[in-house]
């Protein structure tokens, strides 16, 4: 089978490798679809949190057809149905045409969900969902959002319309801001206007409980931007898109009485009882099938992964790349 093989960081090749089989409890997919997430950015140049022995395949999450099942009831039941899917945390992942994972990585899509949204169902939406919950858990009035144009920040604002909690978004580019503001924000602030920081501050000076979700991690804007907001606020990392050091003062911590703390999805999800995940898909294929879409600017074969991640990068507000698995040689 055909698969993007990474052998070292930011060393990858399209191969040929051996089609694998599954084991009780395991099911092989054929892969459909797959995106291009900035967790799989970082995985690409070894920056990831998760690391795997090489060569390995790349890829979180994706989409599918699950072909064979290695025995076992979770298994079985998902035979010949469309499925969204994960990687394993040991093994190949998702950017292949057939790839081998555990059953309970797997979710069968509802009838309404496309093979091509569903290739997106569990990074954005289940990260959107879990900032929604800490939001509302700690009673906060307002959620303050970096790299607002992004696919995700577009879901954090659904969750947060449902919970009744606005969410400011900050962007780089001023050109992007009525865009960003048709996501659902309740206010949308440009690092390119030097002016940012005091309108932030004015805007956000009135809000008591303030939770702060930054994926941007270095440099100094995250921390010019904790330093805007007011006092006791809560920062989540969740990202590191920008990869310089950061510009952090601990005074802004100190004397501001602000929380950060670091947030990964792997890590969130090893929490969750299977009962709690279910809960949570079942809430995101509703949303899917409601008309809420994850706004896909290019599709690329395995064979034009170089393409799709210069497009991916140049302009990620632009919407998600997805990779075609599809093989015309694939049985």
């Amino acid at each position: 089978m055909k698969a993007i093989l990474l052998k070292g960081p930011n060393d990858w090749e399209l191969a040929e490798i051996p089609k694998p089989v599954p084991a009780k409890g395991q099911v092989l997919v054929k892969m459909a679809f797959a995106p291009i997430n900035p967790s799989d950015l970082a995985f690409l140049t070894g920056n990831y949190g998760l690391k795997k022995a090489f060569p390995v395949v790349p890829g979180l999450e994706g989409s599918g057809v699950v072909v064979e099942s290695g025995g076992g009831f979770m298994a079985n039941r998902l035979l010949n149905k469309n499925v969204a899917c994960t990687a394993p945390n040991t093994g190949n992942g998702t950017w292949a045409e057939y790839m081998l994972t555990d059953a309970n990585k797997c979710m069968d899509l509802s009838k309404n969900v496309s093979l091509e949204q569903g290739s997106m169902l569990f990074v954005n939406p289940l990260t959107a969902l879990s900032f929604a919950k800490k939001a509302k858990k700690m009673s906060a009035d307002l959620i303050v959002f970096s790299a607002a144009g992004s696919a995700l920040g577009q879901m954090v604002t659904h969750f947060a319309n449902e919970i009744n909690i606005p969410v400011f978004g900050v962007i780089r580019k001023e050109n992007l801001k009525d865009e960003t503001l048709k996501k659902g924000f309740t206010k949308v602030f440009c690092t390119e206007n030097s002016e940012y920081l005091k309108e932030l501050n004015s805007a956000a000076k009135s809000y008591k409980k303030v939770i702060f979700f930054d994926s941007v991690g270095g440099g100094s804007i995250p921390y010019q931007i904790l330093n805007a907001l007011p006092d006791n606020t809560r920062m989540v990392i969740y990202g590191r898109l920008d990869q310089n050091p950061s510009d952090f003062s601990p005074q802004n911590i100190l004397f501001k009485q602000n929380t950060v703390e670091g947030y990964w999805l792997s890590k969130e999800a090893q929490k969750k009882s299977i009962v709690e995940v279910i809960l949570d898909v079942r809430k995101i294929q509703k949303m899917l099938s409601n008309g809420f879409e994850t706004q896909i600017q290019k599709k690329v074969k395995l064979s034009e992964l170089q393409t799709g991640l210069e497009t991916y990068v140049k302009g990620m507000s632009a919407g998600k790349v997805l990779i075609d698995c599809h093989f015309d040689s694939a049985p």
